[in-house]
């Protein structure tokens, strides 16, 4: 807002909290000092980059800045970075100073069970209030393939599978719920027993585990029937995997009963989602290379796996007549950035022009163009002609290249509004987020409606979810848990070196993958971003074992 639109307890409030992040993060000095070479440089960089990413993710439309002087608006974004850095620095500095005292005692597994408890109660209670779940189209034809057994490979066939086995169970979508919701807590169970045995104080993580439960984002997404949410589970387990290996120098990969769970976990991630393949591979490779003493077991389990994946996308699912999936998928970007070049008359030859309107008619494309979604191109059917790309594929090529060389302008700013949800924190003013559904689609060709158990708690609940959305910022902004995330990333690379970073490179890949493929500006996407979030927070806190050093892991 303007300067002179703020009430002046809030411009005072706001300097005495600037004041005491500016006190804190000089305080930072000394330890500054102290650090080895390579992490001084890496805050210098650190430093830089995070608060501009930080300044330029939550900048509004500021239109009250437009009359300004350009020295005056340059100053407001100084002004912003330092505070941010400032901010920044005093958390660092406030992490570091704090060191846990270690204790060496056993924790019981069980332990797992009981840390289960807040998410488990928390989503059992949200599947009562909107039984039997919430649908989406996707989810109903998902689920319509499970009971049919005609696969298509625009769902994930394994995932999709599951589902067909659970139904025969009991055909109703509570058993996919239920199986989400026993997913997620097993991932937090295993979290807060990781992080006891890490010598983080429990009511520390009794805190996290219920402030995790209790998140609307978490709650209402364990009952919706998505792929997303068993694959962003899944992601979330494989990354507290990732800590166990790194806390204990790689000693944990010794154990068969952590390769038992690293091989299921990482089937869980290759199949749930189709990017979820190389996020297994390369994340693999990086712990054979970190931690090639301990190679010799983990190397069979994981040639297993891959041997596994190639032998079911290529025979299995041809014995199964799996479709494959629509490869306009793949193109999100490229098309959002021709129909930005066509709907802003983008400079374009005749040769061009003839192409793109045989792709899809000219007024189509400013018809049906919205910067922040492709599914309203993507999905008509009727005059969107894909097979001029299918068709020629190396054509498509050059005419996209071209037209972007021509047009660099528009084709990065259609690049930024379409990947909004990855990078921007702060919802833009033409843009949207789709959040949630409490909900099955209605009437839907499986005739699945909800049934109400019990309408006072299914009236406070979507009450709770109303009011939270409306009060709690970024609450539903992926890019807010994936900057936190890499904040304190950071934190444990300060206070432990340059294996921390592995703790977030499962869900770095995720989010580059997201990056290059958005559709649509679906928070579900980026689940992962949020459930790792807590855990990481007390992770920063955690003093890594260095090598050759016996622990009771």
């Amino acid at each position: 807002m303007p300067i002179r639109n703020a009430a002046i307890w809030i411009i005072l409030l706001v300097a005495i909290l600037l004041s005491g992040f500016f006190y804190f993060a000089f305080k930072f000095w000394p330890m500054f000092q102290q650090l080895m070479r390579a992490k001084k440089i890496s805050y210098g960089i650190f430093g830089t980059l995070f608060p501009l990413f930080v300044t330029v993710s939550i900048r509004g439309e500021q239109p009250y800045l437009d009359d300004n002087h350009w020295i005056v608006i340059l100053a407001i974004w100084l002004g912003v970075i330092l505070a941010v850095l400032a901010i920044v620095t005093a958390v660092i500095s406030w992490c570091l100073s704090i060191t846990l005292v270690k204790e060496d005692k056993p924790v019981s597994l069980w332990k797992i069970l009981l840390y289960a408890l807040p998410s488990l109660i928390v989503s059992f209670m949200f599947l009562i209030a909107f039984y039997p779940g919430a649908m989406t189209p996707d989810s109903l034809a998902q689920y319509d393939q499970a009971l049919s057994h005609q696969y298509t490979d625009w769902h994930p066939v394994v995932h999709t599978m599951l589902i067909g086995v659970l139904l025969k169970i009991w055909e109703s979508p509570a058993i996919i719920a239920l199986f989400q919701i026993v997913l997620i807590s097993a991932a937090t169970g295993f979290a807060g027993w990781s992080l006891e045995k890490a010598r983080i104080p429990q009511p520390f993580i009794w805190i996290a585990l219920v402030l995790f439960a209790i998140s609307p984002v978490h709650a209402i997404s364990s009952i919706t029937l998505w792929k997303d949410v068993a694959y962003s589970a899944a992601l979330f387990l494989f990354t507290l995997l990732m800590f166990r290996i790194v806390r204990t120098s790689g000693r944990v990969l010794d154990k068969w009963p952590f390769l038992a769970l690293y091989a299921l976990t990482g089937f869980m991630v290759m199949f749930f989602r189709h990017n979820g393949f190389p996020v297994f591979l390369i994340v693999t490779l990086f712990i054979l290379v970190m931690y090639r003493a301990h190679w010799m077991r983990l190397l069979p389990v994981a040639a297993a796996m891959i041997l596994a994946y190639q032998v079911v996308i290529h025979p299995v699912y041809t014995k199964l007549e799996v479709h494959p999936s629509d490869p306009q998928e793949m193109l999100s970007l490229p098309t959002q950035q021709l129909a930005a070049i066509v709907t802003e008359d983008g400079d374009m030859t005749k040769e061009q022009y003839e192409y793109v309107n045989r792709l899809f008619p000219i007024e189509k494309w400013h018809e049906k163009y919205n910067p922040y979604s492709v599914d309203s191109i993507k999905f008509s059917w009727g005059d969107y002609d894909r097979f001029v790309i299918y068709d020629d594929w190396g054509q498509y090529g050059k005419m996209y290249l071209k037209l972007v060389k021509q047009n660099p302008g528009i084709a990065t700013s259609a690049l930024f509004k379409q990947t909004s949800l990855v990078w921007q924190m702060n919802q833009p003013n033409d843009g949207y987020t789709s959040k949630y559904t409490t909900n099955i689609y209605l009437n839907n060709e499986l005739g699945l409606v909800n049934k109400t158990l019990n309408q006072s708690l299914k009236m406070r609940t979507y009450e709770y979810l109303k009011g939270s959305d409306e009060a709690i910022l970024f609450l539903w902004r992926p890019a807010f848990y994936t900057a936190l995330a890499l904040l304190f990333t950071y934190i444990a690379y300060l206070r432990n070196g340059w294996r921390a970073w592995l703790l977030l490179l499962p869900v770095a890949l995720n989010t580059g993958a997201v990056f290059v493929g958005i559709p649509a500006q679906d928070f579900r996407y980026l689940l992962a971003n949020s459930m790792i979030l807590l855990p990481f927070i007390l992770i920063s806190f955690v003093k890594f074992e260095p090598m050759g050093v016996e622990t009771d892991d």
